[in-house]
């Protein structure tokens, strides 16, 4: 009984070694080789960014750019880099934007002018025109009209105790009230007796010049839903004139 265990266990211990013996032979017992990916380098390029934000007619200077990595498949359309313009730190110095550069942003030379003229002439577009209408505070929607808003002008005019009131251009551009624009407001609104600077047409601008002559300009302040640059006129505005005699409000139809 004895020599049988004996002899079970040693058939045992044989048939492992055989199955161990050809685990061995068929790799099996070898570590599956770990794939290592390398790291996908991604190809940078030096890139003319803002540092800091540059508002509405402000001036580049040395401390507004400076050159910074960019991946470049991300690298937006018009960016400047140093490859392409590497003396773009000084070219640019002394530029003018035309529209707000944040800080990070890459600067990109459709976004600012070159110009030895006046600020105001500088960002005015091809065909438009600068005129500035004397405003108080009543007529300018409580001092809150600022420079980049559109309105509505209304011609206000007192004939014969009669007084009339229309609308004679609509959604026009604030470009400054006094000698503030939109790059330099630093307030909430502005106070009374100002003078704003709005952005016309040659026709539009004599139609300005001659109501100033004959009475009272306000400002009708748009809503930013309704100031796009290609906003429908009001249809629902009827062509009539409004007038005020002896305390009494009529309205008079033209047709």
């Amino acid at each position: 009984m004895k020599f049988a265990r004996i002899l079970v266990l040693v058939v045992a211990v044989v048939a492992g070694l055989l199955a161990f013996r050809m685990v061995m032979l068929s790799g099996g017992g070898e570590p599956a080789p770990q794939i290592v990916q390398a790291p996908v380098e991604t190809s940078k390029v030096k890139v003319l960014v803002a540092e800091v934000d540059i508002p509405l007619g402000g001036k580049l200077t040395n401390d507004n750019f400076a050159w910074a990595d960019w991946p470049e498949e991300a690298l937006p359309r018009g960016s400047v880099t140093k490859t392409t313009d590497p003396t773009a730190e000084k070219e640019f110095l002394g530029r003018i934007a035309k529209a707000p550069i944040f800080a990070g942003e890459p600067i990109r030379p459709e976004r600012l002018i070159n110009t030895d003229k006046g600020f105001m002439s500088a960002i005015l577009p091809k065909g438009k025109r600068a005129i500035a209408v004397s405003v108080e505070e009543e007529t300018t929607a409580g001092g809150f009209i600022l420079p980049g808003d559109k309105v509505d002008l209304i011609l206000t005019r007192n004939l014969d105790d009669i007084v009339f009131s229309e609308t004679i251009l609509e959604n026009k551009r604030v470009l400054a009230i006094d000698a503030t624009t939109a790059g330099e407001q630093d307030q909430k609104n502005l106070s009374p007796k100002k003078t704003a600077t709005l952005e016309l047409t040659l026709a539009e601008s004599e139609i300005v010049a001659q109501a100033q002559q004959t009475g009272t300009i306000s400002l009708a302040l748009r809503s930013a839903q309704d100031s796009a640059d290609d906003a429908e006129e009001d249809k629902s505005r009827r062509n009539d004139v409004s007038y005020v005699k002896y305390g009494i409000t009529s309205k008079k139809v033209s047709r």
